[in-house]
């Protein structure tokens, strides 16, 4: 009889050992599918900043370029602008191409915080190279508008008007750029946990 109930008991104990690792199966695979989740929405910040560069230089591209052309700016402006925008879209795409959400969702979460370090490390060089070459630039710019042969008030109104833009455009930039690499270190610091 005591053999009877210890077997009773040995298998009560198994079927509650198979039912707590049932349990715990699911709760992994809950715990991995919202960690999955929340680290697809950091990648979809990430990469979104590669659209909007994009979109940003298309507009430079094509508004800045026809705006420039029609007061008068020289062509070598107009295409050394145009270089460098290109330059700068394919340098970020480049930078941002391992970041990929699939990778994500493969469970390869160890190629993912490798490549967010990588980025991270791509994204301070390339700011130290770009900022001082948008300082350039913004002098070439400024030396180019006055240059023209045209009504000064007008070319120091429109220098003082793209300024302010530049400014604008600069500080919305540098907290674009400060929210990727933000994000990049959360990112890393979630896989590492």
């Amino acid at each position: 009889m005591e053999r009877m109930d210890e077997t009773n008991e040995l298998e009560e104990m198994r079927a509650q050992m198979a039912l707590l690792k049932e349990k715990l199966n699911r709760e992994e695979i809950l715990t991995d599918n919202l960690l999955k989740q929340t680290m697809t929405g950091k990648m979809s910040t990430i990469n979104r900043y590669k659209w909007i560069s994009l979109f940003a230089a298309l507009f430079a591209l094509t508004f800045g370029n026809v705006s420039w052309y029609q007061i008068g700016l020289p062509l070598r402006f107009l295409v050394g602008t145009s270089i460098l925008m290109v330059v700068s879209v394919v340098a970020t795409w480049i930078i941002h191409a391992k970041m990929d959400e699939k990778d994500i969702m493969d469970g390869n979460l160890l190629d993912v915080a490798k490549n967010a370090k990588k980025l991270k490390v791509q994204y301070i060089q390339w700011q130290r190279i770009g900022y001082p070459v948008i300082i350039l630039w913004l002098a070439w710019f400024s030396y180019e508008l006055m240059s023209l042969n045209q009504d000064k008030e007008y070319l120091i109104g429109l220098l003082i008007a793209c300024a302010i833009g530049g400014i604008i455009g600069g500080i919305w930039g540098h907290m674009m750029n400060r929210k990727v690499l933000k994000t990049c270190d959360d990112l890393i610091k979630q896989i590492e946990e």
